[in-house]
């Protein structure tokens, strides 16, 4: 399984957190709505107030889908030499997607994969990079085998 697979597998997980966060918005909607029919005074008041902050709670994270979404969308699975957007680093225990921040992959490979943002700490520190390199993160040395 390689960056085309995980790609579509970080979409996917994009696109259900998109349907979830819709759902969750709609449902806290209609609450909202709901209870303007049936309360009133400072308890009403404070109820909608705490729906409404949810909602921009759930709005904030629908925007970071979606900005997410949108990146993948701009990811190809075409190999790469340098550390860079889209490649996918090796290291002697870890392999690095240099993507979007999705965290730990649910694949089976030999080494765990983890998606991390561009502008992620780790990431900083191998970009340009290319095999037989070094980078460091948090004061550990990590020695370069791969970048694709």
């Amino acid at each position: 399984m390689k960056k085309k697979a995980w790609l579509e597998m970080m979409y996917a997980g994009v696109r259900d957190a998109l349907k979830r966060l819709q759902a969750d918005m709609a449902a806290l909607q209609e609450s909202r709505q709901a209870d303007t029919k049936s309360s009133a005074g400072d308890k009403h008041e404070t109820a909608r107030a705490m729906v409404d902050q949810e909602l921009q709670q759930l709005n904030q994270q629908r925007e970071k889908a979606l900005r997410n979404q949108s990146e993948l969308q701009q990811l190809t699975d075409t190999p790469c030499d340098v550390a860079a957007r889209g490649a996918a680093v090796e290291t002697e225990r870890i392999i690095y997607f240099i993507s979007i921040s999705f965290g730990k992959l649910p694949v089976e490979c030999a080494k765990p994969v983890y998606a991390l943002s561009p502008v992620s700490p780790a990431a900083q520190a191998m970009l340009g990079k290319r095999a037989g390199e070094f980078f460091e993160i948090n004061g550990a040395r990590h020695a370069i085998l791969k970048v694709y």
